[in-house]
């Protein structure tokens, strides 16, 4: 429980800063190109984006898996996903091509070509990052892993301030600056994940490249629904209204998803732990206890958030994003539901049973898109945000009841803080006491 604790922490602390960075981003980019500036924005990297969750295969996540299990060493993942990113990134590329050529105007409309095309180049060094960052997280280096990723959301950062608020530059340079981070963070990550493994041999494992595919695709159609989950709704928004919706929407959207810093950072860390747990009693009772307090932890976050709703707002973005405040509101309350569903659905997937959590989030994602397609023309960005989060409710119900068939817990532990907890409050308090003596 003690590593557990502080990598966790030390994971919450790296979330949190990137978070801020990236909400910094968003703050930067509203302030000197308005909504419309950060809707195109953000729906041009969304190309990018869901290009990759369609054709990574679950790659990423069979590498953590594998190496946590043993069953490969991290020399063979490594040599094997440095052909996956080359294999890969060139297919990417040409379907976004296709889709830029052809299908650009129905999907993207009020987006222009050039901003699609420039965030393909996203695409190679994007994946690079992913492949190889889930050896280190697979070796469980928690502190190079997320030191590796606080650098590259720095330096997307710092390259957006200086070219924005410095040199008045548009939505091209935010691209390229995010390019530019993941080729140095990326560089630095190679010669670290070198480092770590040691000698190793470039050649294919058929026996790994077969194994890698059949359980990333296990994840595969999960990690595509879900990710449809977080971001339908902003292609549906700007097909229904405008980008400018998009960009008052992504508003809240950012805001709202800095929640799941404690949840993805508790995910983030349980995945490797459960792969590779063999005490059946630990498994047991070590889940319940992560997703009870990181519930009951995002519930108060979630109430001083929504209290402090209009302030933060108007005073980051300023009184031209008042439209984000409702849907930012409303988001608060799904966020909440999706911090619970992080660790249970992370829980499941280590258990070796990935296509349990795909077929809830498929029921999820049917009820969401049928939502957003009903509510968006009635009550616009708030109907989005809405839909979203009742389709949240409805996943981690339906999770939670898979889950207790599984473990055999019951629903009392995994939801409600149990009195033997607050002892867990206290050894973060003398962890961070403990951290910040030594700083």
């Amino acid at each position: 429980m003690g590593n557990f604790t502080q990598n966790t922490l030390i994971t919450f602390i790296t979330r949190v800063l990137t978070a801020i960075f990236g909400i910094l981003i968003t703050i930067v980019i509203a302030r000197t190109l308005g909504a419309e500036g950060q809707g195109i924005y953000s729906l041009a990297i969304l190309l990018p984006s869901t290009l990759l969750i369609f054709t990574i295969f679950g790659v990423n996540i069979s590498s953590t898996f594998y190496i946590g299990k043993k069953k490969y060493t991290p020399g063979e993942v490594f040599s094997n996903n440095i052909f996956f990113t080359s294999f890969l990134s060139i297919s990417t590329f040409l379907i976004g091509l296709i889709i830029i050529f052809f299908f650009s105007d129905k999907v993207f409309p009020g987006v222009e070509k050039n901003y699609l095309f420039l965030a393909l180049g996203l695409i190679p060094f994007n994946l690079f990052f992913e492949l190889i960052s889930s050896i280190l997280l697979g070796m469980q280096e928690i502190k190079k892993y997320n030191a590796i990723s606080f650098l590259q959301s720095f330096l997307f950062l710092f390259l957006v301030a200086v070219l924005l608020l410095g040199l008045k530059f548009g939505v091209t340079m935010i691209i390229f600056s995010q390019i530019f981070s993941f080729i140095i963070a990326g560089i630095i990550l190679f010669f670290v994940a070198k480092k770590e493994i040691g000698t190793f041999v470039l050649k294919l494992n058929k026996n790994y490249i077969k194994d890698a595919f059949n359980y990333g695709m296990k994840n595969y159609l999960g990690g595509v629904l879900t990710f449809l989950h977080y971001r339908i709704d902003l292609f549906l928004v700007n097909l229904f209204i405008n980008p400018i919706a998009v960009g008052f929407y992504y508003v809240a959207v950012r805001l709202a998803e800095s929640i799941w810093l404690i949840s993805n950072s508790a995910a983030t860390v349980l995945f490797p732990k459960v792969a590779s747990e063999t005490n059946e009693k630990n498994l047991k009772e070590f889940t319940p206890l992560v997703c009870r307090n990181i519930l009951f932890i995002t519930f108060l976050i979630a109430i001083l958030l929504l209290i402090l709703s209009h302030l933060i707002i108007t005073l980051l973005y300023s009184e031209k994003f008042l439209d984000s405040i409702y849907p930012f509101q409303i988001l608060l309350i799904g966020t909440f539901f999706i911090a619970g569903w992080k660790i249970l659905a992370s829980d499941i997937a280590a258990r070796g049973k990935p296509m349990l959590n795909t077929y809830i989030v498929g029921f999820s994602v049917i009820l969401n898109i049928i939502l957003n397609i009903l509510w968006i023309s009635k009550w616009g960005i708030a109907g989005a945000a809405w839909a979203t989060t009742i389709s949240y409710f409805s996943l981690l119900i339906i999770t939670i009841f898979i889950y207790t068939k599984i473990s055999g817990n019951k629903i009392k532990e995994i939801i409600f803080p149990q009195k033997s907890d607050f002892l867990f409050y206290k050894n973060i308090l003398l962890i961070m006491r403990k951290k910040a003596k030594e700083i």
